[in-house]
């Protein structure tokens, strides 16, 4: 029926069903005195700012997009990668505002307008935000970890999410539980909510935690009366921003790093316009002329496919924006080839990714032992913070194991028993294990160090590194 009503709706219709997706309703009602006007404007703008000012977010900045514990300031991070991001994302977003067509040109409130674009920027801001440290090959050291574990303890179906670990999934998950001091973590509006989440799904390796799915996603869903299980147009946007930004941005960082030279790039992009470069070129040129015809050139295709295929979109389908003989998808793909081949391949990137993998395996090691403790031992120590443990008479000495849960933030530890406590309030069989919920503290605490905290994290523990 949902499908029928949009596939029936005129362009005006479509038009003002996209803008009217933008809500200022969130998870709890703000308590802000400003909330109470109810603008789109301000509470778009107040999720930014609540984005910007989380710690998770300055996090980024050590946090590697391609060349891991980079010394050179000029190679983006996780961070700076994700302004580029948000400004594509703005562009993109004000293209699409541009094409409105007159006749609808009245129906669409500036307000809505100007939250559209905020909306969308700060999606872009947020999209890198659960990655851990190193990356994929961290988020691939994650997975692999759980999932021996899973084969081998007799608690191994307690981890089952965890196999499949993601740093969308992960990011949804901070956004909406982690950050902040109460269960509505940042409490961002539905609308930006939904705009970050790339897979609307859970029980794939690419899905949401069901816990979040249930508490967090589906309950965006109601405020901004979206469908369950769809992806949201403004996350579309989020991903079309992204996909244009890092092709060029790693390019770019190569260059800057001499993985590759000016010289290769024309020698393989010429027929990209990719000018001819001369000895005495200023770094960054010729590459900024190239670098920006192209991404105006994919953002101008990204907005007219977007609203070209706007139907399909507000329907919730899976599309792609780019044609099948789209210029700029080819051109994309022949960038990520050239990356592949020549940037991501490159032996220093690829030990340092190694080492990247064995650290996180190591940090998941070393506090292995504090999930083989019993549910009551476990929650003694983050309670009690006290090493001596008694039950029936007998005393148990847990110094090893009160030590590795100092080293948790407390903040982690208090959403941790903001969880348990819920779970022993509300029993029912489809709860997570507590087991679960233990796996799930380490992975918040893990993923969310820097590359270098947890190189050193890994150092302290096996021994290698002790003074600080």
């Amino acid at each position: 029926l949902i499908n029928n009503q949009i596939k029936g709706l005129t362009v005006m219709g479509k038009f003002e069903r996209l803008f009217s997706l933008i809500t200022d309703a969130r998870l709890r009602e703000s308590t802000s005195t400003r909330a109470a006007e109810k603008n789109l404007v301000i509470a778009s703008e107040s999720d930014k700012s609540r984005v910007i000012n989380a710690a998770a977010f300055r996090r980024l900045q050590q946090k590697a997009q391609v060349f891991s514990l980079e010394t050179n300031a000029s190679v983006r991070t996780r961070l700076t990668h994700s302004i580029e991001v948000s400004q594509i994302g703005r562009y993109l977003a004000q293209e699409i505002i541009r094409a409105v067509p007159d006749e609808v040109e009245n129906s669409i409130s500036y307000e809505q307008k100007l939250a559209f674009s905020n909306i969308v920027e700060t999606a872009c801001l947020l999209h890198d935000i659960g990655n851990p440290p190193f990356g994929h090959l961290g988020e691939a050291a994650i997975r692999a970890w759980f999932d021996k574990k899973c084969k081998t303890g007799s608690d191994g179906e307690d981890y089952n999410e965890l196999r499949k670990f993601d740093g969308n999934a992960q990011g949804f998950r901070l956004i909406t539980y982690l950050s902040g001091v109460d269960e509505y973590g940042l409490n961002l509006t539905a609308s930006t909510i939904l705009a970050f989440v790339k897979y609307p799904i859970t029980d794939s390796k690419k899905g949401l935690f069901k816990a979040d799915y249930k508490f967090s996603y589906a309950q965006a869903c109601k405020k901004a009366s979206w469908e369950e299980g769809r992806k949201f147009p403004l996350a579309i946007l989020m991903d079309l921003a992204d996909e244009i930004s890092y092709c060029m941005s790693d390019l770019e960082d190569g260059l800057e790093k001499g993985v590759i030279s000016k010289y290769d790039l024309h020698k393989e992009f010429s027929d990209l316009d990719y000018p001819q470069p001369k000895d005495d070129d200023i770094y960054p040129y010729p590459f900024i002329q190239f670098k920006t015809k192209l991404i105006n050139s994919c953002v101008q295709e990204a907005a007219k496919g977007f609203i070209d295929k706007l139907d399909c979109i507000l329907n919730g389908e899976k599309v792609d924006v780019f044609t099948e003989d789209s210029e700029s998808k080819q051109n994309l793909n022949k960038i990520k080839q050239f990356a592949r081949k020549n940037i991501y391949s490159d032996r220093n990137i690829e030990l340092i990714e190694l080492a990247g993998a064995k650290i996180i395996t190591g940090l998941l090691d070393s506090y292995s032992m504090l999930l083989d403790l019993s549910q009551e031992e476990f929650d003694f120590l983050v309670v009690d913070r006290n090493s001596k443990f008694e039950k029936n008479g007998s005393e148990k000495s847990l110094d090893f194991e009160l030590r590795l849960v100092n080293t948790i933030p407390k903040s982690y530890i208090n959403k941790y028993l903001m969880s348990t406590n819920f779970y022993k309030d509300n029993p029912n069989n489809e709860n997570p294990s507590f087991n679960a919920l233990r796996g799930h503290l380490l992975i918040d605490f893990i993923s969310g160090m820097t590359d270098d905290y947890a190189l050193e994290m890994y150092q302290f523990l096996e021994g290698i590194k002790i003074h600080g």
